[in-house]
């Protein structure tokens, strides 16, 4: 790349920098403006209730590395140390959530799909007609792995382990537009996607339009989906549903545009 490519990401603050990290080591400039926020359920009863009988379940099945985050979290508040998680099998929907799993828990991660994404999960799991689940994830959340789980007569507790905010601060993403200094945005998740076009409405009455010429970057297929819907065209979708694997594909863009 003969010049630096300037690329925004949208991910929570205290998710960015491995992302930022990444994108910076294969040479390219970062903006950073937090779609989103992460924050504790309104109500936990439901959450304690199903940690505190967590070795009842068969599977507990991670599905982001917040979820994991806020499960610790929680953990601590009840004074409730990893070991409470033994029992169970545990399932992570990719590689970053395992990570999670491993770093914030010390648990060991029994299944990770080819592809990081629900369909993938649904299809690898191998969990008989019978056999209870646990899944702490966000209070707005797709129903693909639950309802396919159910259809297979396993029972399934969904509990929300943490709520999804609109994010602030970060750089004036508005001002980098209008002057023409963003080159590609990406999206980690389709909140990321709402939750960036309601921010540059809010803030400064831009809309879809705004990003005519920025070139479209999305983890994976579902987030590129919510993209689409919202009227964006999708640039790039990297063959592994990761931040590394993004990047990657944003480097294989930007090489491919100077040739």
């Amino acid at each position: 790349m003969p010049h630096s490519p300037t690329i925004v990401i949208t991910r929570a603050a205290h998710q960015a920098g491995e992302l930022k990290t990444l994108l910076e080591a294969a040479g390219f400039r970062t903006l950073l403006y937090p779609a989103i926020a992460i924050q504790p359920p309104a109500d936990a009863r439901a959450l304690d209730e199903a940690l505190r009988q967590a070795r009842s379940y068969d599977w507990l099945i991670f599905t982001s590395a917040n979820g994991v985050e806020a499960v610790a979290r929680r953990l601590d508040a009840l004074n409730l140390g990893p070991d409470a998680l033994q029992g169970p099998s545990i399932a992570a929907v990719g590689p970053a959530t395992a990570r999670a799993v491993e770093r914030r828990l010390g648990l060991d991660v029994d299944l990770i799909p080819p592809k990081a994404v629900g369909e993938s999960l649904l299809a690898a799991l191998p969990i008989p007609a019978g056999q209870r689940v646990l899944l702490p994830r966000a209070a707005k959340a797709r129903d693909v792995l639950p309802d396919g789980l159910r259809a297979r007569g396993v029972p399934v507790d969904v509990v929300t382990a943490y709520e999804t905010a609109l994010g602030r601060g970060g750089d004036d993403l508005p001002a980098a537009l209008r002057s023409g200094q963003v080159d590609a945005i990406t999206f980690t998740s389709p909140s990321t996607v709402r939750n960036t076009l309601i921010r540059l409405e809010r803030e400064a009455s831009l809309g879809v339009d705004a990003l005519a010429g920025v070139a479209i970057a999305c983890i994976g297929p579902v987030t590129a989906d919510a993209a689409q819907q919202a009227g964006l065209h999708v640039d790039v979708i990297p063959e592994e549903y990761t931040a590394a694997g993004l990047v990657r594909a944003l480097a294989a863009r930007f090489e491919s545009s100077t040739d």
